[in-house]
C-alpha cells in the first residue's frame, strides 16, 4: 500500500474508532482526558503493528484488544495497580448470587453504568471488565495482571457486590425523585 493510501486508510480507521476506542480505555481508568491519550496511544501501536494484523478477525476487535492493553499497561506504569496482597486474598471464593431483587427490573441508561463502573477501585473494576466486558476467563486475567486465579474471583466477587450496592442506590434515588 502506498503512503497515500496508507494516510486515507488510518484517517478513516481513525474516524470510524476513535470514540469506541476511548470508550474501551475510560472502562478502565475512568478518567476521560487519560482514555482519549490512551486511545491515541492505541491508534500509533496499531499503525506500528500493522503488519501483525493477518484479518482474521475484525479490524475493529484488534484494535479494542491494543487499546485495552495501552489501558493496563498505563494502570500497571502509574502504579495504581497497587502489589496484590495473595495473603490476605488467596482463598477460593465461591461465586454466589446475591439478592438483588427490585436490580433485575430496573432499568440503568449506559451513563449510569459506567459511572458506577467507574467508581469502583481500580483493581475491582480492571477484573470486572476483563471478566464482564472482555469476556476473559478468570486463568487469563491471572496471568494479564500477574495475580492468582482465586484472587481475580474474590476480586470479581467485590466488584459484583460493590457495584450491585451502588446499583441500589441508584435505583432508590430515582423513584425517590419519581415521588
Amino acid at each position: 500500500m502506498n503512503r497515500m493510501k496508507r494516510a486515507a486508510f488510518w484517517t478513516e480507521q481513525y474516524r470510524r474508532h476513535i470514540g469506541k476506542m476511548v470508550g474501551v480505555c475510560y472502562r478502565y481508568v475512568a478518567d476521560w482526558d487519560v482514555a482519549e491519550d490512551l486511545a491515541q496511544d492505541a491508534f500509533l501501536t496499531a499503525m506500528e503493528k500493522a503488519d501483525s494484523y493477518h484479518a482474521f478477525g475484525s479490524f475493529e476487535g484488534w484494535l479494542k484488544k491494543i487499546a485495552v492493553n495501552q489501558a493496563l499497561m498505563y494502570l500497571r506504569d502509574q502504579a495504581k495497580m497497587v502489589e496484590w496482597d495473595e495473603a490476605k486474598h488467596g482463598q477460593e471464593v465461591e461465586e454466589d448470587e446475591e439478592d438483588d431483587k427490585g436490580l433485575s427490573q430496573a432499568q440503568f441508561t449506559k451513563e449510569e453504568l459506567t459511572e458506577a463502573i467507574g467508581k469502583l477501585p481500580v483493581k475491582q473494576r480492571t477484573v470486572f471488565n476483563l471478566f464482564a466486558v472482555e469476556h476473559c476467563s478468570h486463568s487469563e486475567i491471572a496471568r494479564a495482571l500477574g495475580i492468582s486465579v482465586a484472587n481475580s474471583k474474590v476480586l470479581l466477587t467485590r466488584a459484583r457486590a460493590e457495584l450491585q450496592q451502588r446499583l441500589k442506590v441508584m435505583a432508590m434515588r430515582r423513584d425517590r425523585c419519581e415521588e
